[in-house]
Order: C-alpha cells, then sequence, then structure tokens
C-alpha cells in the first residue's frame, strides 16, 4: 500500500468515526505552527472551561511554557498530532478549532462544532478555501471578514467577527526582563517592522507538499531598499528609538547589512514571550499587506507602511481590495524623510494621526475591543463550569 493510499485510508476513517461518534465533553485545538497566537489562547481560555486537547507537530514539552500560567492548565493535554491519541481525542471532541484545516476538514456532523480560526485578516488575495469546512469561521474585521462565508460556505451566520483571539496576548505584555534577553531596553521608545514575505526559505517539513514560491521580488535586493533602511536605522538611533526587524518564519530575504535589529521566532522562545507580547510592548508598527496591522489597532498606536513593491504586488499575487492605500490607518512610507515623520509620530503622536487610524478602523470594521477569545467561546456556545483553578 502507498503512502498516498495510506493516508487517504486514515482521513476516511477519521471522517466516518467522527460523523458516526458522539460527542464527548472536550475540546481539540491545532494551529500552525504550533506557537500560533490564535491557538494558543484558545487553549488558554477553554483550559478554564473543560478539557483541552492541543495537538501539535513539534515537542510537547517545549510549548508548555505558552499556557503554564493559565487559569485550568491541568485540564491541557499537549499530544503529538499524528498519535492515534490525538486521532480519538479530534473524532470524539465536541469542539474543534484550527487555524489551517486538520486531518482533511471534512464536512462537520450537526452534534459538533468545528471552528476554523484561520490566521488573520488582510488584503492578500487568497483562492477560495471552501474545501477547509467548519461550522464557523473566526475574523477581526467586517470588511475581511464577511466575503469568508462565501469564501469557506459557512453562510453569513457561520462568520464570527469577534476579534483574532491572539489579540488578548496584548493584555500580558512582555516584562523588562524579556525585553532585555532580546537586547532591548526597556526605557527607550520600540518600533517593530514586521514585512510580508515575497519569497519563501523553505525550512523543513512544514505544511504538507508547500514548498518555496514568490508572490514578488525580494525586496532586500533592492539597492534603493537597502538605502532607505539603512537611513531609517540611522534616524532612529538618533532619535533614541529601537528599531526592529522581526521577519517571517519563512522569509528569504536578508537585512542584515542594513544594521536593523533582528530578532527571530527563536529569540522569541529562547525568550519565553510571544510575538504579540513584544508588540504590546511597541510604540509604533511599521508593516505592509501583512494582516497584523488589522490586531495591531487594538493597541491604537501608531502603523505605518512600507510597500515599495505595491505595483508589482498587486500586478502577482494580487489584493483583494481596490485603492488599498485608502483604507490604511496610517501613512505609506517612500523613502527615509517619511521613515522619520513616522519614528517622530511614535514618540509623540499628533492628533491628526490618531483620528486617521480610528476613522480607518471604523471603515473596515475593526473589532478592537479586548477579551475576543471569550466572545468566541460565548458565541460557539462554551460555556464554562465552575471550575476553574
Amino acid at each position: 500500500m502507498t503512502r498516498s493510499v495510506r493516508a487517504a485510508l486514515k482521513l476516511a476513517i477519521l471522517r466516518i468515526c467522527l460523523n458516526g461518534l458522539p460527542a464527548r465533553e472536550h475540546a481539540v485545538v491545532a494551529g500552525f505552527p504550533d506557537e500560533e497566537g490564535n491557538s494558543v489562547e484558545v487553549v488558554r481560555e477553554l483550559a478554564g472551561c473543560l478539557p483541552v486537547y492541543w495537538l501539535v507537530a513539534g515537542d510537547p514539552e517545549s510549548l508548555a511554557w505558552l499556557v503554564s500560567d493559565a487559569d485550568g492548565v491541568s485540564r491541557v493535554r499537549c499530544v503529538r498530532k499524528n498519535s492515534l491519541r490525538a486521532y480519538w481525542a479530534y473524532v470524539t471532541a465536541r469542539y474543534v478549532f484550527f487555524t489551517h484545516g486538520l486531518y482533511g476538514s471534512p464536512k462537520p456532523p450537526r452534534h459538533k462544532t468545528i471552528v476554523n480560526l484561520w490566521h488573520g485578516d488582510g488584503p492578500k488575495r487568497r483562492p477560495g478555501f471552501a474545501t477547509i469546512r467548519s461550522t464557523f469561521v473566526v475574523s477581526g474585521t467586517r470588511l475581511w471578514g464577511e466575503p469568508r462565508a462565501q469564501g469557506f460556505g459557512v453562510g453569513q451566520h457561520g462568520v464570527l467577527i469577534c476579534g483574532n483571539p491572539r489579540v488578548d496576548q496584548f493584555a500580558r505584555p512582555a516584562t523588562d526582563e524579556a525585553l532585555r534577553e532580546l537586547k532591548l531596553e526597556a526605557r527607550r521608545p520600540l518600533v517593530v517592522w514586521l514585512p510580508t514575505y515575497r519569497t519563501t526559505r523553505y525550512p523543513g517539513d512544514r505544511l504538507g507538499a508547500v514548498r518555496n514560491w514568490s508572490d514578488a521580488d525580494s525586496l532586500s535586493v533592492s539597492a534603493v531598499v537597502q538605502a532607505t533602511l539603512t537611513q531609517a536605522v540611522q534616524d532612529a538611533e538618533a532619535m533614541g528609538v529601537q528599531l526592529v526587524l522581526k521577519p517571517h518564519q519563512l522569509d528569504a530575504d536578508n537585512y542584515a547589512s542594513t544594521g536593523l535589529h533582528i530578532i527571530t521566532d527563536t529569540d522569541l522562545r529562547e525568550a519565553r514571550i510571544s510575538l504579540y507580547q513584544l508588540l504590546a510592548r511597541a510604540d509604533g508598527l511599521i508593516t505592509d499587506y501583512s494582516s497584523v496591522w488589522t490586531d495591531f489597532l487594538v493597541r491604537d498606536r501608531p502603523i505605518g507602511f512600507y510597500c515599495p513593491d505595491l505595483d508589482q504586488y498587486v500586478g502577482g499575487r494580487g489584493l483583494n481590495v481596490d485603492h488599498y492605500p485608502s483604507l490604511l490607518p496610517g501613512q505609506l512610507l517612500e523613502g527615509a524623510a517619511d521613515f522619520r515623520t513616522f519614528l517622530r509620530d511614535c514618540v509623540d503622536e499628533p492628533a491628526a494621526s490618531r483620528r486617521l487610524r480610528r476613522r480607518a478602523a471604523v471603515r473596515i470594521g475593526a473589532e478592537t475591543r479586548p477579551a475576543a477569545t471569550r466572545r468566541l467561546l460565548d458565541a460557539v456556545g462554551v460555556r464554562c463550569r465552575d471550575t476553574r483553578e
């Protein structure tokens, strides 16, 4: 029997069991990567309500720190995703939550609730994902949430615009000690640049058959980009601002020669903080087509957009909205002078900047209230008994 036949047989058996077995009072959560913020926050909140099976690809012990201080942590069972224990937990769970699909994502039976947490809102064009089936799909904005009714085949009633659970990490900001681990100074203003990856650097066994791909030319090979960023680093230092780059784990771009302070996923892991806990200490954010800015609206801090390849990106992968710059809650940074203005705004923000951001939040229908995860669990019917430790 070939590997593909075995995999198809396994999924077929899981589908039959999912439909035929009764639901037990526990939940299953799976995210990609294992530390993905939406899945982690759902595990943490569910732990105070009912038993949770957290299905992971990596070493369960290495992930324990992410939930160790959560209420009801003793009810969390972290198990390998491709194990019999994980399969059994999945087919018998009353609630299933995932970020990128799970076990082929079959159509949910009526007696079980399956929630697609997804992994953010934003303008990047994506193909239809109706094959990732679920009862509900989560969003943080009306602009990008409402189209998911058709895209994921859940109908309007199945779209939950409750905010992405990971924004709850803003309420647990990185400590001064964690910042020192990252070679940052707690007393100095911090601005984080989170660029979308244009070209991937494939690091190993991730997402099945997906390998390297490119949505646009690498930014770091551009002499203009290199010069702009090098000047921005120098200007930030002169202002006393810490300008930090956190690249995506798949990003093939290399900005080391610009002098940017680069923080990796490994650095965050060693400091025992998440990306959003770092952002909770940020005075400003720079990004482009990433969904992170829709989450950062919760912080109500300046957001700048560095999109030197806007025309190429629109003509390549494409965006799912017209006139993207008109939606933005902050300025487009087109050169070193714009960077200087933005960095000053992060230290002392003018009222006009705040008004622009708040109008943009209304325009896209952003959910900016705290407690997103609790709203999600309420919406899907998870009721916490008085079992918190």
